[in-house]
Order: C-alpha cells, then structure tokens, then sequence
C-alpha cells in the first residue's frame, strides 16, 4: 500500500476496526457517501474537519493519525489532473410517474439546439427532496434520440466541499476525450468547450452550488445542450429556460405510492400517506420503501405514526435515505441569521407569510429580514409568491420547528412568538381602522415609525390586501390572546374589523371572532361594549353563518345592554339587526316595527352611518308586506340621504351603502315587474360596487339586471348576467339563491335557443 493513497489507507484502518461504511457513517457524523467517496479515490483531499473525525471515529493512534492527516493534505495540494472516468446517467427510475407539463417544457427548450445558435441551458431548481435529479435524468432520457451523447455530472453543490469549477472541466473533458486535457485551468476550459464543440451532447450537471460551477461548461454554440439542477436559484446565469419544481399533483402522488406498493391499500390510504408526505417526492419514496420492506405493516399504521407532527421527520428514514438529512444539507448552508429566520418561520401557523410577520418573528428590521428571506429563497428553503407572500411547505415547517426546538429555549421562543402577535394586533387595528369612520383619516395609517408600520397601509386597498393575506395568522394571535384572557385587546382588534368585514363577508371566520370579542365585552361588564359586540354577533351569525335563532338571541342581548347604558345609538343598531333578522324568519309585523324604532333612534343619536341602513331593514320589512310601493320610496329617501353632503356616512361606507340600497331598489322593483327600473337601479349597483370588490352585492345586481333583460325580451344579453350570478353565487356557496340563479339561467337559455328557432324557421 503506497503512502499517498488515502482510499486505502481509510479502508484499512476501517476494516481493522470492523466496522462498514454506515457504521463508521454514524460514528463520525461523515455521509456514507463522503466515506466512500474517499474510499473509491474520487475525493482524494477532504477538509482536515471530515479526516479528524474519521480518526476519531476509528480511535486511531497518534502515528496513523497523523499520516492519515498528512496524505489528506498531499491530496489537496495535488494538481487536479483526475483520472478518466464515465459520466453516465444514473440508474433509470422505473416508477417514474408526473411531472409532465415540466418534461414537455424541458424537452422543448433543450431539444432547440442548432448549429450556428446558442446552445440552450435550462435550470431546474426546487426544494430538497422534490425530485430535481431524478426529473432531470428522466428529461435527459427522453431525449436519447436528440443527443446521442449524454453525460451526468454531480456537482455536489450541497456539500462541504463542492466539485471545484476547474475539476468539473477536467472531468467532463476526460469523459469526452480521455488524457487530452491540459494542465492549465484557462486552457482547460477551451479544451472542453472544443471538444462540445458541434457535438450533439447533452450535459446534466446535476446538484449545482454556484453559477461558477455551470459558465465554463457551457458551449458557445449547439448543438449541444445543458440541462443544471440546483437547490439555488443561479440567478446570475442568464438566457437560460427555468423551471421551478413544486410538490407532485396529489394524483401523482397517490400513483407513486400505487407504484411503489402495488396491491398494497386502497386510494384513500394511499392519499393519506401522500398527504402526510406533503406530495414531496422523496419523502413519499422513503415511505413507500419502508412498506414495501415490510410485508407486515399496514398503510394506516404508518399513517397513524406520520399524523403525530413531532415523529413525522423521524418515520420519513429508509435505509441511508432520510428527509430531515436532506433538509440539514441545505439548512447548514445558511448563515446564522438566515438560519434564525427560518427556525423563527416554524412559529407561523399559516400557509403564506409576509416580510413584515417575519420581521417581528426575528426582532429585525424590514430590510435586514427581506435580505434573509431573499437567502432562504434562494436555496429553495423557502418559495416567493405573488404578492410578495413567501411559502414554507409542511414537512419544512416541522423541520423548522425540531430546529428551533433544539436551538432556542423555551423562552426565547415564547418572546418570538409574543412580538409576533402583538405586532400583529397591532397591525390588524391599523388596518381595519382604515375603513372605521370614525378612524379613516388617523396619520398613522401610512408611518414607518408607527408600531407595525413596516407594512404599507397608506390606503384602503392597501390595508385591505394586507388583512386578506395575514388573515391566518392574525386570527391565530387573536385566538392566543382570547385564550389568555386579554379581553380589551379582543374586543379593541374586533371592533376595528367591523366596516372592513362588510366588505370581506364571505370569509368564514367572521362569526368566530365576533364570538369571541361578544365573550371578551361580557367578561369586561361593560354594557356599551356588550351592546355593540353582541350586535357584531348577531350580524356574524345571521349573515356568514346563516343561524338565524343564535342571530335574533344576540340581537335580543345587544338590545338589552344598550337600553341598560342608555347609549341611544347601539339601541339603534340592535334594534336594525333584530329587524333584519325576523325579516328573514318570517316575522314581519315586529320586523316592521323594530325598523322603524331603529331609525328613530339613529336620527336622534346622530348617526349617518346607521341610519341607511335601518332605513334599509324597514325597506325590506315593507317589501316583504307587499308594500313594494312604499318600500321602493323608503329605498329612495335612502339613496337620496347617503348622496346628500350634509347626511352621507363617512369613508367608504358611503358607497357601500349606496350599492347596497341600489341592489335593494332592483330587487324590490322586480318583484313589481318594473323592468325598465330595475335595469337601471341594477346598473348603478353594479358601478359603485365594482371599486368595493363585494360579491354579493355584484351577484344580485346582475341576477336582477338578468331577470330584468329576459323580461324585456333580450334573452342574450341576460345570459351574460345571469352566468355571472351563479359564478359569484357557487363561489359563495348560497345554495337556494344558486338553485335560484339556475334555474333563471336555464329558463333564459332556453328562451334564447327558442328565440333562434322560431329566427332559423
């Protein structure tokens, strides 16, 4: 055994100590792949890190260990010449199932290449685990009869040591033309390029670290093509194809599993596991392979361990192949404050998050987190969504969290996750207050210095992006802080929502959080908020959640507490709810008579914006008597109040309540068959609810206009409608008024293929 040779001197001392490669794997901390790297002589200079940790390992004496050291050295100081070696491609997967819209887009960028034109380069990049290697080795077969030549080189861009650019030249030279490369790096790169050189080749450089790795491979000309995998985003590289790989399609997932395991449970076994796996490839191989090596474990025994999020990581290891190894590779190349971040984004409960959320998880500024979060995205730990929203997938999210667990003690956990929600809080009132009359026009709104005011809430449509897309997560520190008994903090967030929730009603959460600030204002004993957060409930209920009974008790409570506080305006408002509500079940004569006492008590407590819409309820009373002529007067005294400068609602309830009173008026006129009205009363609807972006309001107005147009003969046009109706109306999930919308849209097409007949005849 000569001195020099570090791969027999590893192996000697190894099998002295009887141990395998695995085993000596464990010892160390060293990958298997690294020791038997070093074993076949493909790593011939290890880091002095990876050989002390062998020697320590296999408890060498002082004298081999220092030989051991000392023929590491030698190998890195060694020119790279390298010895010949084939790249061929790895071994065919033959369970490959999906990613079909990617092979075709790959295949048709790479396949391009022609004489005279730049030889295309595709990237494929994507989180650990989701199948980027095996994507490309798949894409690189399908294109056997376009290159006759196909080489597969592994970059090992997840390593400590990554495959230096210059020996990455060296063996895709040698592969090409064994014992031709020159010793010098730039000549190098010109031979390789030489030898690419109107070859019809195909390189996949597989794994990549950095664009310094892919340049000097890359041919001037086709027709050779090269196809790159890397965790990074290799953003320097320019001109080339990019497809970012996500989780497989759920179907995909479950026939993986098929494959794997045929005959093996049923597809909603199998569909569980794959939901449990996340849809992530390797994961859902590993647990196929686990099943499929143990003929007497059943799909829903391995389902019922993965469901237990902290043994979910732990159960997806089979043999030498473990998600959570997978993740680490890429996790231990994060600086510490990348690092930081990520553990911090396991504490979010929602699927998306903002910079900002992000920001107070890590104490930092806004533009120091959007530098880290730029970190995480670029090593696919992390992906940016429209909107600047950024994704962790599940599995990452726990392993973010056994990170964090192990990292971070209990306390610096729980302060993370206090400054989160608080912010968050904070947030939500700023926002809501953009739409609060009372609250509109605050200059805080838009101040960076204002708490939380790294989000941008300098208008309406601004704050009303934002508490859609944080909407999980507010809601989750609103459910802590009710949990935690912070009452005034509950009751203060909920009521700065209440305008902004006219707008937003089809969420479905409403009626929960007004559930809780109607509980946190009774557990407070004070009447006025129980007035005004009871009525919250009572809305909630009748209008998101459609349980008219709990609605009319609420209303009936906030009713109560008004009259006990004598606060003449919340009377109003209880007294508007509950009329709106006995409307609803059929109770109309008290209908009638709430309305009117609730208009009488928002005229003398001066409110512009409650008294439209009791005027509104005792319209709707009226219309629902068969006074449709009275009510129709009482909708246009409405219009005409919220029009008028010196009585029109404050902020954007104005148009609101506009929209709303012209979508009343249609609806009312149709009931008298008052066509040509309601087409127009519709019209006015439909403009002043566009800006506002309220479905239910659009929905009406278009059915009304529908009924109106078939009506008036002109069949066509309220097709168009009335197709818009039922659209917004399944999205709502109104099932009699979609039944409704239907069965108008059915009459209307058959009128209009009747109308063709009778034209064709």
């Amino acid at each position: 055994m000569g001195e020099t040779d570090l791969g027999a001197l590893l192996r000697r001392h190894r099998q002295g100590a009887d141990l395998t490669i695995e085993e000596l794997s464990a010892a160390s901390g060293v990958s298997d792949r690294g020791i038997g790297d070093i074993e076949r002589g493909v790593s011939r200079g290890p880091q002095r890190r990876t050989v002390e940790a062998l020697a320590d390992a296999l408890h060498l004496a002082a004298d081999d260990r220092a030989l051991l050291l000392r023929v590491a050295r030698t190998g890195r100081r060694r020119p790279g010449t390298g010895t010949p070696h084939a790249l061929p491609l790895p071994r065919r997967v033959p369970d490959f199932v999906g990613r079909a819209a990617e092979r075709a887009a790959l295949a048709a960028a790479l396949g391009g290449a022609r004489p005279g034109e730049a030889a295309p380069v595709a990237v494929v990049t994507g989180p650990p685990g989701f199948g980027k290697s095996t994507l490309a080795a798949q894409v690189a077969r399908d294109l056997r009869d376009r290159f006759g030549e196909q080489l597969f080189l592994d970059l090992r861009g997840v390593d400590h040591e990554p495959v230096a650019p210059d020996t990455a030249v060296r063996r895709v030279a040698e592969a090409l033309a064994a014992g031709t490369v020159p010793p010098d790096p730039a000549a190098a790169v010109e031979h390789v390029r030489s030898l690419l050189a109107g070859r019809a080749v195909l390189l996949v450089l597989d794994n990549a670290a950095s664009e310094e790795q892919v340049r000097p491979l890359v041919p001037a000309e086709g027709p050779a093509a090269v196809l790159v995998t890397s965790r990074r985003a290799l953003a320097g590289l320019d001109g080339v194809h990019r497809s970012a790989l996500g989780r497989l399609a759920p179907e995909d997932s479950v026939a993986l599993l098929g494959e794997i395991l045929p005959g093996r449970g049923d597809d909603a076994d199998l569909a569980r596991l794959a939901a449990l796996c996340d849809d992530v490839p390797l994961a859902l191989r590993i647990a196929g392979n686990r099943l499929a090596a143990r003929a007497g474990w059943s799909i829903g025994g391995l389902v019922r361990r993965m469901a237990v999020d902290e043994r979910r990581l732990d159960s997806l290891t089979a043999g030498d192949q473990q998600v959570r190894a997978a993740f680490t590779s890429s996790y231990e190349q994060l600086g510490p404050g990348a690092q930081r971040l990520f553990r911090r984004l396991g504490l979010v409960d929602a699927p998306t998050i903002g910079a900002g959320l992000a920001a107070a998880l890590l104490g930092e500024t806004l533009w120091r987190t959007e530098d880290l979060l730029d970190e995480l995205v670029d090593l696919s730990l992390v992906q940016h969504l429209p909107g600047d929203r950024y994704q962790l997938h599940d599995l990452l999210r726990l392993y973010a969290r056994s990170e964090l667990d192990l990292q971070e003690d209990a306390a610096a956990r729980a302060q993370a996750r206090d400054r989160a929600d608080d912010w968050l809080l904070t947030t939500t009132v700023r926002a809501g207050r953009r739409f609060e009359p009372e609250h509109a026009a605050d200059p805080d709104h838009g101040r960076v210095d204002a708490p939380g005011g790294d989000v941008d809430l300098g208008d309406p449509d601004a704050a009303q992006r934002w508490l859609r897309a944080e909407s999980a997560s507010w809601l989750e520190a609103l459910r802590r802080a009710s949990a935690a008994g912070a009452h005034a903090r509950v009751a203060e967030v909920a009521d700065a929502l209440h305008w902004f929730s006219d707008l937003w009603a089809t969420w479905d959460r409403w009626a929960e959080v007004y559930d809780r600030s109607a509980d946190a204002a009774t557990a407070l004993g004070e009447d006025h908020l129980i007035a005004v957060h009871e009525g919250y409930r009572a809305w909630a209920q009748a209008v998101c959640r459609g349980d008219l009974p709990r609605a009319r008790v609420a209303a009936d409570r906030a009713l109560a507490a008004a009259r006990r506080c004598g606060d003449t305006a919340q009377e109003g408002w209880a007294l508007s709810y509950r009329s709106w509500i006995c409307s609803q079940l059929g109770d109309l004569g008290p209908a009638e008579a709430d309305a009117r006492a609730a208009v009488a008590c928002m005229r003398a407590a001066g409110d512009r914006e409650g008294t439209p819409q009791a005027m509104l309820s005792l319209s709707k009373a009226q219309a629902r008597l068969g006074r449709h002529d009275e009510a129709v007067r009482t909708i246009r005294a409405t219009i005409a109040r919220v029009t008028d400068p010196a009585t029109r609602p404050r902020a954007q309830v104005a148009a609101f309540t506009e929209a709303n009173a012209y979508t009343h008026l249609a609806s009312t006129l149709a009931q008298v068959g008052r066509w040509p009205e309601v087409v127009e009363a519709a019209e006015q609807a439909l403009r002043l609810a566009a800006p506002l972006g309220v479905p239910r309001i659009v929905s009406a107005a278009h059915l009304a206009r529908g009924r109106a147009r078939v009506a008036l003969g002109d069949p066509g046009a309220a097709v168009g409608d009335l197709e818009i109706a039922v659209a917004l109306r399944s999205e709502l999930g109104d099932g009699a008024l979609l039944a409704a919308a239907a069965a108008d849209l059915d009459r209307a097409r058959a009128s209009l293929a009747g109308a063709g007949t009778v034209a064709a005849g």
